[in-house]
């Protein structure tokens, strides 16, 4: 793995790089035989992409730029029950690429026919995701935060909270993390409930993270503590709840209680925008005052002359 992320649980278990155009680098990925038999395994990079906020490997042996710049030194292993081989993996980005994040896997393949009589050739594939991001200069600093959570009850009653993260940084993220529940009726704590879904968000979108408890959970009040993480990077947002008590209903979205202090411009710029908002009142009410003075004096003034 680069220097840069030694220490990041992503870059432990995919290839995780920045590259400049025209670099190589060199991985290993392990492929293990758990099953009880012998197999032949064939490995080959494929295509993939992020949409609707999900990693998506495309199907088949599907290729994209990025798999045009992958090769391997094995193409095929041949193990026994629990059996280990690694294969050499090859990056060679394009000296005439254009700055951006590409998406991959290395994929480790094997098949069989089926004992059906259709003869239904059954296929089982396991990969190692690629993000490869390609450009001058450093790596792009990966960044989130999280802007608000909302509590919701599903189709069965189970409470739910839906996280809106945003995406600030420069890479792409798999979010990961958990909910705990605290000082909930009568004293109650729960959790912690891990995140329910697989959420990865492109740089510069929002998503949603969902996380699903326990339907025996009261409606609250309840004090909220999420975890959410992408690697080395974590943010934590602590709020109070109170799940609707109806099924399929939404509440309110909560703004997290700690989010100001981690944006301290916005609270600045809200602040400031108060004090202008007060300055101007004033000024209107010091502007206000000695006209009304000098009206009560011309009004005075006449009245005095006739007596």
């Amino acid at each position: 793995m680069p220097a840069n992320r030694f220490g990041d649980p992503r870059a432990q278990v995919y290839i995780v790089d920045h590259l400049a155009p025209g670099a190589v680098i060199k991985r290993h990925v392990l492929i293990t035989n758990n099953s009880q038999a012998p197999q032949h395994i064939e490995v080959f990079p494929g295509a993939a992409s992020i949409d609707d906020d999900a990693f998506n490997a495309l199907a088949g042996r599907a290729t994209n730029e990025l798999t045009s710049w992958i090769s391997l030194n094995r193409t095929a292993v041949d193990l026994p029950p629990g059996g280990s081989e690694k294969v050499l993996v090859t990056i060679a980005v394009d000296p005439a690429a254009s700055t951006g994040e590409r998406y991959g896997v290395i994929w480790a393949e094997t098949s069989a026919p089926s004992n059906t009589p259709e003869n239904v050739l059954m296929v089982t594939r396991v990969g190692v995701r690629i993000y490869l991001d390609v450009g001058p200069g450093g790596d792009p600093a990966p960044s989130f935060d999280i802007s608000s959570l909302t509590p919701s009850r599903d189709g069965d009653r189970r409470p739910e909270v839906l996280a809106t993260v945003h995406n600030t940084g420069g890479r792409a993220l798999d979010m990961a993390g958990e909910l705990t529940l605290s000082d909930g009726p009568g004293g109650v704590n729960a959790g912690p409930f891990p995140v329910s879904t697989a959420v990865t968000v492109l740089p510069g979108h929002t998503a949603g993270v969902r996380t699903v408890l326990d339907q025996r959970l009261p409606d609250g009040p309840w004090k909220a503590r999420l975890t959410l993480r992408s690697g080395y990077i974590e943010r934590v947002a602590t709020a109070t709840l109170t799940f609707p008590a109806a099924a399929n209903t939404v509440g309110g979205p909560v703004t997290p209680e700690n989010w100001f202090q981690t944006h301290p411009l916005l609270a600045g710029g809200l602040a400031a925008l108060v004090g202008a908002a007060l300055f101007v009142a004033f000024f209107v009410v010091r502007r206000r005052r000695p006209v009304s003075r000098r009206r009560e004096r011309e009004r005075a003034e006449p009245l005095a002359e006739s007596v």
